[in-house]
């Protein structure tokens, strides 16, 4: 498992160079301007745009998101069996994901590693969701 923090920022572009200034790299980034994900020696970062990009109430939050080498269905399954309710699975042009509220109320996504979809590019992962 592997766990990726998600900064929620108002403006990708600007975020990408002020943390390309603090030695990260963008790996991958989304031609709609929505998100990118950086990379540094110690680790990662994800930069996703503010659901509210005309208010910006939620700019400058942080996510979590973990990546699982098992199947979502086995993870899922074992967190319902203690008693926590995940999401259903869904389908996105990134790969599948589920969510599900940690004991004190914070949402975390939680993403199933898709090694076919990590050797395509995001733009052809991306476009071929646009011709859904």
């Amino acid at each position: 498992m592997r766990i990726t923090p998600i900064r929620y920022v108002r403006d990708i572009e600007t975020s990408n160079r002020f943390y390309a200034m603090l030695g990260l790299t963008e790996q991958a980034a989304a031609t709609s301007g929505t998100w990118a994900e950086m990379r540094g020696d110690g680790g990662g970062l994800g930069l996703h745009i503010a659901a509210a990009p005309s208010t910006h109430r939620d700019a400058g939050a942080v996510s979590l998101q973990f990546t699982s080498d098992e199947k979502l269905e086995t993870v899922a399954a074992r967190l319902a069996s203690a008693g926590f309710a995940p999401s259903v699975i869904i389908d996105e042009t990134f790969g599948r994901f589920f969510t599900v509220a940690d004991p004190d109320g914070y949402v975390l996504q939680v993403n199933e590693a898709d090694e076919d979809l990590q050797n395509i590019s995001y733009e052809t992962r991306e476009s071929a969701a646009l011709k859904r």
